[in-house]
């Protein structure tokens, strides 16, 4: 369960929850200091749940407009921390190309309270998705994925990349594409919403006032358990929004997000400060 909402965290970065963001290094008139397109920028979040505090993130990206990589840190944080077990790495490489993130390899390692797990998938650059190295391996309890379901689809950390890209790029972040976490697959859209919108001053967020809104839906498709009570409400689409404001000369970032779960209710990720250069 701890491993399957740390997921979630990250596609929110979707999500991301995990999530997350980056520093993107374009050459458009917006463009930031082109000396810092080659360096990441840590970004920091924390995540809550029903009030409480639940998991932080720690992630560096660095975009160009070619090319990304990202590594993020995923941990229990908290009053989280008191009740469950959560330490994972993930780490991938990949380009962009006629404006679409492609992932390279995708690897994630970590533990929670069933002990140490790994995932490498190679998606080759969008060529195709091989899941590599699945540990625990997945059980004769949960629908196989589909060779559909693989195909051209994104792991967390690079939906997170190609959405930035979109919005840096273009100033909209309309998408469609398959997320895939190894054992489940979903498919997520987002929509930019017609002007801009006041970030919700909850939680204590040190960024406020108008951002570009992104509507965005995510749906489990593939990699249900075969006979879960649950897999109705699962299967349904769960709405969410994601606020993205420019930062200094990094550029957008993804400042908040609000991620609807079938279980858990409201997951929220907060941007921490981020450090921009003084000119």
């Amino acid at each position: 369960m701890i491993q399957r909402f740390a997921k979630i965290v990250g596609m929110a970065s979707i999500c991301s929850f995990a999530t997350l963001g980056g520093a993107y290094a374009q050459t458009t008139s917006n463009a930031p200091n082109p000396q810092a397109q080659s360096q990441p920028v840590k970004l920091v979040y924390d995540i809550y749940n029903k009030g409480l505090h639940v998991i932080s993130v720690n992630a560096n990206y660095v975009l160009t407009p070619t090319t990304y990589k990202v590594n993020a840190h995923f941990f229990s944080a908290g009053l989280g921390s008191l009740v469950f077990t959560l330490d994972s790495d993930a780490v991938v490489d990949g380009v962009f190309k006629n404006g679409q993130g492609l992932p390279g390899v995708y690897q994630s390692t970590g533990k929670d309270k069933n002990g140490d797990f790994k995932l490498v998938m190679n998606s080759h650059y969008g060529l195709k998705t091989d899941i590599t190295t699945l540990d625990p391996a997945r059980g004769n309890d949960r629908d196989a994925l589909t060779a559909d379901q693989q195909t051209n689809s994104l792991d967390m950390l690079s939906a997170m990349a190609d959405l930035m890209h979109r919005v840096n790029t273009t100033g909209k972040c309309d998408a469609q594409f398959n997320l895939l976490d190894g054992l489940r697959s979903f498919t997520f859209r987002s929509q930019t919403a017609a002007g801009e919108s006041d970030i919700p001053s909850n939680w204590g967020s040190p960024y406020q006032g108008k951002a570009l809104l992104c509507q965005v839906v995510a749906q489990q498709v593939g990699g249900f358990k075969t006979h879960s009570r649950h897999r109705a409400l699962l299967a349904q689409p769960q709405p969410g929004y994601i606020w993205f404001q420019k930062v200094g000369d990094i550029g957008y970032l993804p400042v908040r997000f609000d991620f609807k779960n079938p279980k858990m209710g409201m997951v929220t990720g907060i941007l921490q400060k981020v450090p921009v250069n003084k000119k």
